[in-house]
């Protein structure tokens, strides 16, 4: 594919590369979600989320209908509820395993199974937005979906809707003083098998609201009267009153911004979180465009993480949200998709991460990252920058640091690094052991000495 420059408005030569990419070079619908395929994987779900990033602005149906050939092969390769393998729950849930038959973990069934619903509902949702497509012929019907363009929308949202109400919202939604919490199920059944508990890590959970989230949506084009519009909206608006609640503001650079843990911890130091998984948390995106409580300035504060902190200069980007690199996390070269398509917020952001594609060249097969690109880069010739978000809340002291000669080291010389104390007491220990060495060889040097003398 295409990208010609950072600037202007999309070209006829981006605009058609991406075209002729999807008939000629796209590679071939998975036929299951093995790895996760059909969730972020660059040949699966990430490609069909590109292809609805892509119409989302250009409106073209020939987008549209390999979007549906998509979302077609990825609804029918759902587990069968008669023939279809079995779960850790002891049934054939309506879910998509992501295991071999003869992994170790095969029984498992988790929350990325919210991820492929979005996928397939956001298709739904392109087509309910525009009620001129509804009564006309869809691409061949190979699975008796609707022949209607209508007729598939509600087919993906009825299935996918139980799927949902089966496989997502029974495991994993626990309802608290504190709202609604997004937990890994607490099924001895679950934990016998997988051995894993607590809170799920913040990229999950945008899994699971993203399609609770697009099934309201749906529900609400449809006017179908579905008693979950608004519970999945409410679990949505509080995954993200969670996260940012979990964040820490730090100042750096004389700018607000976050630092986070994979999942909620206390400090972002327990699990950090790294620049790969990071993108998937900002589809949190999500719940601000749909007016669910999260405020203008609390992405401001993401946006700025990603100028000031995760951005190294150069086009290199820091392997954590810290803009730390190390021997487990490397530097990387470009911010994926969903930093991309954020970048409609801040102009500043787009030039950063438009540049960082340009120049590493990865628009030439990555669909979801080209439309991305091509997506703000579209809003951007036809918008001009508001001004800049005024935040005057007080972090505490930023924990942030620059990148340094401890950033290449050993897990135990970090640990020994930011805990001085626990130095100072290793430290004191091998005093006193060494000391009560030294006293033994004396003594056994005295004995020895005496010894000779006798003799």
């Amino acid at each position: 594919m295409v990208f010609e420059r950072a600037d202007g408005d999309v070209t006829t030569n981006e605009y058609k590369s991406f075209i002729e990419h999807l008939d000629v070079q796209l590679p071939p619908t998975p036929s299951n979600n093995i790895g996760n395929v059909m969730v972020y994987e660059r040949v699966g779900g990430a490609t069909l989320h590109g292809m609805q990033t892509f119409y989302s602005f250009t409106h073209d149906n020939r987008v549209l209908d390999k979007a549906i050939e998509w979302s077609d092969t990825f609804l029918h390769a759902r587990n069968d509820p008669v023939t279809g393998r079995m779960q850790w729950t002891g049934k054939r849930e309506l879910c998509w395993p992501n295991k071999e038959t003869n992994d170790v973990l095969a029984l498992y069934s988790g929350a990325e199974n919210g991820d492929v619903i979005e996928h397939i509902v956001n298709t739904a949702k392109l087509i309910l937005e525009d009620s001129s497509l509804w009564n006309q012929t869809a691409p061949p019907d190979k699975f008796d979906f609707g022949a209607t363009y209508l007729d598939r929308a509600k087919t993906y949202v009825r299935e996918c809707q139980r799927s949902a109400e089966t496989t997502i919202v029974p495991w994993y939604v626990r309802n608290t003083s504190a709202g609604y919490r997004l937990y890994r199920p607490d099924s001895p059944a679950y934990v016998k098998f997988f051995n894993e508990t607590g809170p799920l890590p913040w990229n999950q959970q945008q899994c699971i609201v993203g399609g609770l989230l697009r099934l309201a949506q749906c529900h609400r084009l449809l006017n179908d009267g579905n008693t979950n519009i608004v519970f999945y909206e409410q679990i949505t608006r509080d995954a993200a009153a969670w996260f940012f609640e979990n964040a820490k503001l730090v100042s750096v650079k004389g700018k607000n911004c976050y630092d986070w843990g994979y999942l909620a911890v206390d400090d972002p130091e327990e699990h950090r979180e790294d620049t790969g998984h990071s993108f998937y948390d900002m589809y949190v995106l999500r719940a601000y465009d749909a007016n669910l409580g999260v405020q203008r300035v609390q992405l401001q504060r993401l946006i700025n993480t990603a100028l000031f902190v995760i951005n190294r200069g150069s086009n290199v980007f820091g392997g954590y949200v810290n803009g730390v690199t190390n021997q487990y996390r490397e530097a990387r070269k470009f911010l994926h998709y969903p930093w991309i398509e954020m970048s409609v917020l801040d102009k500043r952001l787009y030039e950063l991460t438009a540049n960082a594609v340009l120049v590493s060249h990865e628009f030439y097969d990555d669909i979801p990252v080209e439309a991305a690109v091509l997506y703000a880069k579209h809003y951007w010739a036809t918008h001009e920058p508001e001004p800049e978000v005024v935040d005057t809340a007080k972090p505490a002291p930023a924990r942030l640091r620059p990148l340094s000669r401890h950033d290449n080291e050993w897990p135990l010389l970090a640990l020994l690094n930011r805990h001085r104390w626990l130095t100072v007491g290793i430290t004191l220990l091998c005093w006193l052991v060494v000391t009560l060495l030294l006293k033994v060889f004396r003594r056994s040097k005295t004995s020895a000495v005496s010894k000779n003398q006798n003799s």
